[in-house]
């Protein structure tokens, strides 16, 4: 018995830390000149992080708290335009009540001085399966922080 349940800690352990790796393999770590810019572009990593929380929990607030003055939304091709924060908020929590999400994750990432996106899926249940859209969002930084500049649903 007591076999068992080692053996069942030890395969916990290799599918949490397998999973916990591929979370983030959408990210390409670079090697940094300063230890400046590698916590600016950790900070850009987290503010992706929050966003993607955001979505996969269907929490806007996670998504809007980086929203800084106007984002460009473009959410199916019918919400297309800049929008200041409270009605990007409302257009993307009026998105996420009607696509139900059933995961949500990137699937590969640039970043570059003072500008960076991502590229991902947006999965959820509607009528008869799991269907799935493109996103794909960009963060500019200014202020010593990383700001939504876009975000695109399709």
């Amino acid at each position: 018995m007591q076999i068992n349940k080692i053996l069942f800690v030890i395969i916990l352990i290799t599918v949490y830390t397998v999973s916990a790796y591929s979370q983030d393999d959408w990210w390409k770590n670079k090697k940094y000149k300063s230890e400046e810019t590698r916590k600016k572009y950790e900070l850009c990593k987290r503010t992706f992080k929050d966003i993607a929380s955001g979505f996969s929990s269907a929490s806007v607030s996670l998504i809007s708290q980086h929203f800084g003055g106007e984002v460009f939304l473009d959410v199916l091709g019918n919400e297309k335009g800049n929008y200041n924060s409270n009605q990007a908020e409302f257009i993307i929590s009026d998105f996420m009540d009607y696509f139900k999400v059933v995961s949500f994750k990137y699937t590969s990432s640039y970043h570059k001085n003072s500008y960076a996106f991502v590229l991902g899926k947006y999965y959820y249940n509607i009528g008869s399966g799991k269907r799935e859209l493109k996103a794909s969002i960009s963060l500019k930084f200014r202020n010593e922080s990383w700001y939504v500049d876009q975000i695109n649903l399709n």
